[in-house]
């Protein structure tokens, strides 16, 4: 990317792909449907349950979180497991390739924390080719996560 414009129409695309990549996993597995969710970010995977019972399990990667500031997951790699950084820090490479500073600044501020969020999660997710994203909220906080994989379980 050569010009500040030039990133901005790709993001604007990452974007639009995340929403068409996140309505077809939903077609396909039923996200919306599923009552209750559980993360387990040692184990790196994101379990959806209805009544009680597995639905379907995601393999996750963590790309930040919103708590009062963007804070993205390999500037604050002392708080989770390295395992489910790998694709944030491919993001981190990536800006570092292309001198973007908001892939490369651990901590942002800006004036919808949410709507950057699902914004970075959409260049993470273009970037490593996700399958999709998910936003669980934990108290103040909301986390982002990729998809790597899901399944369907029985």
């Amino acid at each position: 990317m050569k010009s500040a414009d030039e990133y901005e129409a790709w993001r604007r695309e990452a974007f639009q792909q995340l929403i068409d990549k996140n309505e077809q996993v939903n077609a396909t597995y039923g996200i919306t449907a599923w009552e209750e969710y559980s993360y387990d970010l040692g184990a790196g995977t994101l379990i959806f349950t209805h009544k009680g019972k597995a639905r379907v399990k995601a393999d996750i990667q963590l790309v930040g979180a919103v708590d009062k500031h963007w804070l993205w997951g390999w500037g604050n790699a002392g708080w989770w497991p390295e395992a489910v950084l790998e694709d944030a820090r491919k993001v981190k490479a990536f800006g570092e390739t292309f001198d973007l500073m908001e892939l490369t600044t651990a901590r942002l501020e800006a004036p919808s924390f949410d709507d950057l969020g699902w914004m970075l999660t959409a260049v993470a997710a273009r970037v490593t080719d996700a399958k999709g994203a998910y936003r669980p909220v934990d108290g103040p906080r909301s986390m982002f996560f990729l998809y790597r994989n899901l399944t369907i379980l029985d």
